[in-house]
């Protein structure tokens, strides 16, 4: 498996705009192939059992919460299949543009992994 994982600090009072976006994008991204698209709310971010916490790891301000994506894939070849479907989809696009106007998106974390 191959997942894209992304973390968004997103105000408080876009987080349900920012919701509606990426589960129009999640269609997307499955009408393409890709297994699952989901979207997390995070629920417990501190500092526990002597690992550093996802709240001193990406800067959040006072009004902001935590959102992660992911997106899975059968391997890296799936992905860049799916990737360059969805990248030329004009709906993305528009997505892509309401976005912006929701998050910083220069404060989104975003990285690649593979199931080892």
């Amino acid at each position: 498996m191959y997942n894209v994982i992304y973390l968004y600090p997103v105000l408080k009072q876009y987080k349900e705009q920012f919701v509606e976006i990426n589960k129009k994008a999640s269609l997307i991204y499955k009408e393409y192939g890709a297994i699952e698209d989901d979207t997390y709310q995070s629920t417990f971010i501190q500092a526990i059992y002597g690992c550093k916490g996802m709240d001193t790891s990406v800067e959040l301000n006072e009004n902001e919460t935590l959102m992660c994506s992911v997106s899975t894939f059968n391997d890296k070849h799936h992905h860049d299949i799916v990737m360059e479907k969805v990248d030329s989809d004009h709906r993305i696009e528009e997505l892509f543009n309401e976005m912006i106007k929701v998050i910083d998106i220069s404060r989104v974390v975003r990285g690649e992994f593979e199931k080892i």
